[in-house]
């Protein structure tokens, strides 16, 4: 490896032979990417090599592990690393059970059969509550969901302790379009309601999931997510109090209909006070302080006694409420409605979600469906990525898409309500010892158990104590939202305060339908005007140093701190320095001329365009890019951009750009682009010390990308004193020359 002395004295290395051949530049492709480093067989080191007129830092000799180079070479040159997968190791990917059961052992057995036991002595009473008092459909809806979705996400799931079934949010949008179709279609049966609605929404998240649409998870922002989830918590509390006043049916007699959340408070306040039952109001009363008071109890418990979170609290009470219903005969003696006998009859077979009648629904339930499929994907992403943080597990949204997906395909056969994933049910399954889906097999097979030999004891439960369950549960949505409101505020996050406020308000007074959708449609314009946004900074040099740094940021910080900026910043007369550092697309290219003409009128980006200009754009000859963070370009950016180059190179200003990514895909855009014709090159040394480069198959002395911003401020300097002088360290301050008289702070 031979080394030569820069102009400057500074000492630079030349290519040698020995750098790794996927870093290497190969003549016969014609690539374009200038090598970083050469290796020193003597020192076992890799050195840094430079451009001509670097500074010392560029030299600068940093100690590499030589060891990882080369197993990375290996990798390059073993072509079985990217040889297609056996299918013993693609077969686990698709069927994540085949993954676990291997290793299954007695031990994690027990320890999924304690946490399907604890699961189900509170998911079945809720399964009955969201099916009764919040969907509007059979009981045995409810319990299909809890008792067949478990079995199929066992084969599919990927997440250990997911318990699926389903959910209260998922059940107020099934409940309301119960509701609405009712009100219009005569003999609807309610079951194909559920049917179609699960079948539909699961054929949306399978085809998605195939489709790859996983990333769609990141979309909707946590702030909206819980907006909705406190909205339909607030609306699971307004649905429940008219039960639990025994108010539904008065509600469907009147003549006027009261669908919004908003109108079903009005309606409590109008006829509550006068039309109430009061034995039912008592009975809610009494199960809601009993049931208040051991969540209370239970969770001071459990800060000194872990275990007490297993203590079945819910199904305690519903136990209490069987045995009062039966032995004083609620129903006969005071008038407390109970669930009653439903029949099986038509749970006998298999539902097939084409018939004619079905078929004729999916037009009115396919918004529904859209919901709930996005909701549950939401809900169960949620979960899926918090218990795999905590559990140090790797989710695909993609794989999870399609087992939600072809989950609801198959419980929609049995006339079941959506199901998906929940994460507070998840993480108590998790503390109770799960180690594997089974404990969630374990749920579904005492499910089914107790719809073959209990049914006749839920019979005797009353409306009242389902409606009081569905009450503490959207109670405890709203818990966290206090917490939420004083940690944005504190923040400054205002627009995700806007963005709870809007989707709550919308769900309140309109529907669940109309919150979700207007949530949706503010989150993806927030994306898209963040995406549209060109972030460009204008960079000068800290004095002394060979460190950049973004101008606009210095600025604001001097505003607010005059006496804070020790450093001061010198400039290059006539030279702009520009960083791009994000991926250049159609939707933030055309923002990026905009910008570029304020930095050339005004010194910044940030200053309003219709201010007068501070400067000439005659002034700037110079422009260095600096592309270190233009991680990827398209096609149209690529036009972009290269209309901005020639419109430079119209004004004879030189055109220079350094760091640009060693990514094929890039350069070879810029190439074909026709970017690389009006740049100025960087020189390159060879072994034999010459400069020489190969570009696009044409022996060249230059090289059209420079290294460092240092590299092509030392061309500019060449070229600006005829190669004779170098960068001039003690030029005039920027900022006390400039900027302080330019009225830009």
């Amino acid at each position: 490896m031979t080394s030569n002395t820069s102009l400057l004295g500074h000492r630079r290395t030349s290519y040698s032979s020995t750098i790794p051949p996927r870093l290497k530049r190969s003549v016969d492709q014609h690539e374009v990417f200038p090598d970083n480093f050469d290796y020193d067989k003597d020192s076992s080191k890799y050195q840094s090599r430079t451009h001509v007129g670097t500074s010392n830092s560029a030299s600068e000799v940093f100690p590499v592990n030589v060891s990882r180079f080369e197993s990375f070479n290996s990798m390059s040159n073993n072509d079985s690393v990217y040889d297609n997968n056996t299918i013993f190791e693609t077969v686990p990917y698709y069927l994540p059970c085949f993954s676990w059961l291997p290793e299954y052992t007695f031990n994690k057995l027990w320890g999924d059969i304690i946490a399907g036991i604890s699961l189900a002595s509170f998911q079945i009473p809720l399964a009955l509550s969201y099916t009764t008092s919040i969907a509007h459909v059979p009981p045995l809806c409810g319990l299909y969901s809890l008792a067949i979705s478990p079995f199929v996400y066992g084969i599919l799931g990927s997440v250990p302790q997911m318990i699926v079934g389903p959910e209260s949010a998922i059940s107020l949008v099934v409940g309301q379009a119960v509701e609405s179709i009712t009100l219009h279609k005569d003999n609807v049966s309610l079951i194909d309601i559920s049917v179609v609605i699960t079948f539909v929404s699961g054929a949306i998240l399978l085809f998605s999931g195939i489709s790859r649409f996983g990333f769609l998870g990141n979309v909707l922002s946590k702030a909206l997510l819980r907006g909705f989830i406190s909205s339909v918590g607030l609306v699971m509390i307004i649905n429940a109090l008219i039960s639990e006043l025994k108010l539904d049916k008065f509600l469907l007699s009147l003549p006027q209909h009261y669908h919004t959340p908003f109108e079903k408070v009005l309606f409590l306040i109008d006829y509550a006070p006068a039309q109430y039952h009061k034995p039912t109001a008592i009975f809610s009363g009494c199960c809601l302080i009993v049931l208040f008071s051991m969540r209370l109890l239970k969770k001071k418990l459990v800060k000194h006694h872990k275990s007490a979170i297993f203590f079945p609290d819910i199904l305690l009470v519903v136990i209490v409420a069987i045995f009062i219903s039966m032995k004083f005969s609620l129903k006969h003696r005071y008038g407390i409605t109970i669930i009653g006998d439903f029949s099986m009859d038509n749970f006998d077979k298999l539902k097939n979600p084409f018939t004619h009648s079905r078929r004729k629904l999916i037009p009115d339930l396919f918004s529904a469906s859209l919901i709930v499929a996005m909701l549950g994907f939401f809900e169960s992403t949620t979960a899926s990525k918090s218990l795999g943080t905590t559990y140090n597990l790797t989710v695909s949204s993609n794989r999870e898409l399609v087992a939600l997906g072809f989950m609801n395909i198959v419980i929609s056969l049995f006339g079941a309500l959506p199901s998906f994933g929940g994460y507070g049910r998840s993480k108590i399954n998790a503390l109770s010892g799960a180690q594997s889906v089974m404990s969630g097999v374990f749920v579904g097979i005492i499910t089914l158990i107790t719809m073959n030999l209990l049914l006749q004891f839920v019979h005797y439960i009353p409306n009242c104590v389902l409606s009081v369950i569905t009450t503490v549960i959207g109670i405890s949505l709203l818990e966290e939202v206090p917490g939420d409101i004083k940690f944005h505020l504190r923040c400054g996050g205002y627009s995700e305060l806007f963005v709870f406020a809007v989707t709550f308000g919308v769900t309140i007074l309109c529907s669940i339908e109309a919150g979700i959708c207007i949530g949706c449609v503010y989150s993806i314009l927030n994306i898209i005007k963040h995406s549209a946004k060109s972030r460009i900074q204008i960079l000068a040099r800290v004095a002394g140093t060979s460190n950049f740094t973004n101008l606009d940021d210095y600025l604001r910080t001097m505003k607010k701190n005059p006496l804070g900026g020790e450093n001061r910043l010198e400039e290059v007369e006539g030279c702009m320095i520009v960083r791009i550092p994000e991926p250049l697309t159609f939707t933030n290219s055309e923002d990026l001329k905009q910008r570029l003409d304020r930095i050339e009128r005004f010194g910044s980006s940030k200053i309003h365009p219709g201010r007068k200009s501070f400067r000439s754009k005659d002034s700037i000859k110079y422009v260095i890019f600096d592309l270190g963070g233009m991680t990827s370009i398209d096609s149209s950016a690529a036009q972009v951009l290269d209309e901005i180059i020639t419109s430079y190179k119209r004004r004879n200003v030189f055109i220079y750009v350094a760091n640009v990514s060693i990514n094929d895909k890039i350069r070879t855009r810029l190439l074909k682009a026709g970017v690389i014709p009006n740049l100025e090159r960087a020189p390159l040394i060879t072994n034999e010390g010459s400069t020489s480069n190969t570009f696009d198959g044409i022996q060249e002395p230059y090289s059209p990308y420079f290294d460092s911003i240092d590299a092509a401020l030392y061309e500019v300097e060449k070229m600006k004193n005829n190669g004779n002088s170098i960068l001039n360290n003690d030029s005039e301050s920027f900022m006390s020359n400039t900027l302080f008289n330019s009225s830009l702070v």
